[in-house]
């Protein structure tokens, strides 16, 4: 491989050794190795954004989880202390769905959704209607 001399840089793309000279801010030796970086660097942000999907996917997933199980168990009566969701591993702040109502504001994890009361207390519905498309 040719040795730079002390004009000479080397060019910043990973896959291209060729040395160029320049201003002293220039990284690349052309606009077809800064364009190829650019790409690389694009695809690799593409695939970090999916982890970040799928962490609210799972979350709210755990909450529908929890929500079923909820209600399912609770039988008649669906209200429950918010802090035994908390305790379960609820998290208040993700959902798929807000119904706004007289009663009040309803939000849903696809078809399991809850209403904040008074005094801390929670009560858990089902809602067939809120997963259709």
């Amino acid at each position: 491989m040719h040795q730079p001399n002390k004009t000479e840089r080397v060019c910043s793309y990973r896959h291209c050794e060729n040395t160029y000279e320049g201003r002293s801010d220039k990284v690349f030796c052309s606009d077809q190795c800064r364009n190829h970086a650019r790409r690389d660097q694009l695809k690799t942000e593409k695939w970090n954004a999916p982890a970040f999907y799928l962490k609210i996917t799972e979350i709210i997933k755990t909450n529908h989880k929890i929500l079923k199980l909820q209600y399912d168990e609770k039988g008649e009566n669906k209200v429950i202390s918010n802090f035994l969701l908390r305790d379960c591993g609820f998290n208040f702040e993700f959902h798929t769905r807000i119904l706004h109502t007289s009663k009040g504001i309803y939000r849903f994890c696809f078809d399991y959704g809850w209403l904040e009361l008074e005094n801390g207390k929670i009560l858990i519905v089902k809602n067939e209607k809120m997963v259709e498309i």
